[in-house]
């Protein structure tokens, strides 16, 4: 049986007196967290996207470059 205490500084918190550790019984703290989360991953996949569009318009400058160069040089 798992032996727990109340931590009197957080209400939402609990210590398992067996492995000391702090657990939160707080469901909509929990959800919030998760919410939270969820919206910097998303975040941070947006960012990640639009670095490598940023990237791939960069690489498609230089070829357009090139071709013109290329081009001209024709003339």
């Amino acid at each position: 049986m798992r032996q727990i205490a109340k931590i009197k500084e957080k209400p939402g918190l609990i210590k398992d007196l067996s492995n000391f550790a702090i657990l939160n019984t707080d469901r909509s703290a929990i959800a919030q967290h998760k919410e939270k989360m969820a919206s910097m991953k998303r975040t941070k996949d947006i960012e990640s996207e639009i670095n490598t569009l940023k990237s791939d318009v960069s690489e498609i400058k230089n070829m357009l470059n090139k071709v013109l160069r290329a081009v001209s040089n024709d003339k």
